[in-house]
């Protein structure tokens, strides 16, 4: 091997050397580029091995790699995210909370998702001082027909051995109550056309005309019941029609002379309420409603013919309907007036097939009203056939009817306007008849609502004389009227309103179950006046009064005075 092949090795090292470990500080003085122009031109190496080693010097050695986060010679290695993606993430992710926020309703501060805006929570308290003054003068022969045809009925037999007499009504002493009453409703929206409703409230039991719970009226701070007052489905098919299912707010437009305020209706209703004009409206409701469903099982254990067997069904219905308008010639001034006809099928007692003495069960004992307040006329309904070994002093027990059936015409009529100083002004009048009273019958059955007894000659003593019971004195028809001063809804504090009122109802214009609770003792066959006020203190709440002043007007003398003062907030 010849002198240059020796020293080939040891100038490539040092080319190299020289190479890698150039900088620019020390390119100023060495460039390894022409040191090895002069290898190659010297023939120490070759074109190729000096391309090479320029190539190597020139390329960055790769750094071992590093796990994200993780430690390289003692440096935490923190992963880098462009600003343009971290933008870009941002965006997507903004994107998406939009959508899925417009979708469940919470786009916005306050809303709420969506399902929660369908439903609607209601509801209503009221606290009530009652004080209830009776007459001096009040006669206190009043039988008690409810609490005789809500029981086991009453022997009418006064020779019977170990005869006890019927429970009668308080007409001499005063009473003072503290009632409340609560009601809570919700409402939900199904859909465009349909909604539902479903509502609880008090009550002292399962009266369809009051929803007041008298407090004291438990066992020593015992709980009270609640009851369900409604539940109905509403559909709207097309606008200004609705049809309501189920049990709901009464859906014509009446008074208390005709229906208690807080009396809600079984059944189906259709409804109508549309312009005919700007200032025109027309409404209007027809409808079927169950009052009494026979019991499934109604029947004799002992039927006359020695055989049991059930009953002939004696359902009860309310076939109604109404048809009124609105007119409103200006703003301050709107006036509305409608008619409607109530027939009450099945209301009217019957009397039963013959009845044996010991029958628990006579064959149209549901005839009998099966709640009832004061004043229709009644007779007894059974047909009782007497013990033959004992005919004088066999037993009768009986249960009471309505006399009448129940065909009722009611016109109603209002005007509303605003007067001066922003005050508003509500007058309202109704008229009630029932066309089903026939005078007749009424005379030939009637044991209540009777003129003064009579003193006739006495058919088995021609120098005697004997006191019979008066005719019946009842009526068919009645009216009322109001005049309301201020705002007829208290919704803002400082809202006030007056009002007084006079009616007259006499005794089977209409069914005493379903009118006004409060006025004398609730139900039919008085007249007499109201006075009242409110004013509210704080929104939806209000503090009222309501002297109510009433005397009967067939039989014997009942008058009754009430004071309610009303304590009361809605929601």
């Amino acid at each position: 091997m010849n002198r240059t092949n020796r020293l080939k090795p040891a100038l490539l090292a040092c080319a190299a050397g020289v190479t890698l470990l150039a900088s620019p500080a020390l390119a100023q003085t060495v460039d390894p580029n022409k040191l090895l122009e002069l290898m190659v031109a010297k023939g120490l190496v070759s074109r190729a091995e000096a391309d090479a080693m320029i190539a190597e010097a020139t390329t960055a050695p790769a750094k071992p790699p590093v796990p994200a986060g993780g430690v390289a010679n003692g440096v935490q290695t923190i992963p880098y995210v462009p600003q343009v993606v971290r933008d870009q993430i941002k965006a997507e992710l903004k994107a998406e909370l939009g959508t899925q926020a417009q979708a469940q309703g919470w786009a916005e501060p306050g809303q709420t998702p969506e399902w929660t805006r369908r439903l609607t929570l209601y509801g209503d308290l009221r606290v009530r001082g009652e004080g209830v003054f009776m007459d001096d003068g009040n006669a206190d022969i009043f039988e008690d027909f409810g609490a005789i045809n809500a029981g086991a009925g009453q022997n009418i037999n006064d020779k019977t051995p170990g005869y006890v007499g019927p429970p009668y009504l308080n007409t001499r002493e005063d009473r003072q109550r503290a009632r409340i009453r609560a009601r809570l409703g919700l409402k939900a929206r199904i859909d465009d056309w349909i909604s539902a409703e479903v509502r609880l409230a008090t009550g002292n039991d399962s009266s369809p005309v009051s929803t007041n719970q008298t407090l004291g009226g438990g066992a020593g701070f015992g709980k009270y019941e609640i009851w369900l007052d409604r539940a109905a489905l509403r559909l709207t098919p097309v606008e200004g029609v609705a049809v309501d299912v189920g049990r709901f707010a009464n859906p014509f437009w009446t008074s208390e002379l005709l229906f208690d305020d807080d009396l809600n209706f079984d059944g189906v209703a259709f409804s109508l309420n549309q312009k005919v004009r700007s200032d025109l409206t027309v409404f209007g409701t027809v409808g079927a409603f169950p009052i009494f469903n026979t019991n499934f099982n109604f029947g004799s254990r002992n039927a006359p013919e020695g055989k049991g067997g059930p009953y002939a069904s004696k359902d009860k219905y309310l076939l109604a309907s109404q048809l009124g308008v609105e007119w409103t010639p200006r703003d301050d001034l709107r006036l509305r007036l409608a008619a409607g006809y109530f027939n009450f099928e099945g209301v009217q007692g019957e009397v039963s097939k013959p009845c044996q003495f010991y029958e628990v069960v006579c064959s149209t004992d549901p005839t009998r009203p099966q709640f009832q307040q004061f004043g229709n006329t009644m007779f007894p309904i059974r047909n009782v056939v007497p013990n033959p070994n004992d005919p004088i002093g066999s037993p009768e027990n009986q249960y009471f009817g309505l006399a009448s059936p129940y065909e009722i015409v009611n016109v109603r009529g209002s005007a509303d306007f605003a007067a001066f100083n922003g005050w508003k002004v509500r007058f309202e009048a109704d008229y009630v008849k029932n066309l089903g009273v026939d005078e007749s019958v009424m005379r030939a059955r009637a044991v209540n609502n009777l003129g003064p007894t009579q003193r006739i000659p006495d058919p088995k003593n021609t120098n005697g004389t004997i006191l019979v019971p008066g005719k019946w004195d009842g009526g068919s028809q009645g009216w009322s009227t109001r005049l309301t001063v201020g705002d007829i809804d208290l919704v803002e504090r400082g809202d006030w309103n007056l009002s007084f009122g006079y009616r007259y109802l006499e005794s089977d214009a209409v069914l005493d179950a379903f009118t006004d609770s409060d006025f004398h003792l609730g139900g039919t066959n008085s007249q007499g006046w109201t006075v009242g006020g409110a004013y509210a203190f704080g929104r939806n709440t209000s503090i009222g009064f309501r002297w109510l002043s009433a005397e009967e007007i067939a039989d014997a003398p009942l008058s009754v005075d009430k004071l309610l003062i009303d304590l009361q907030t809605r929601f």
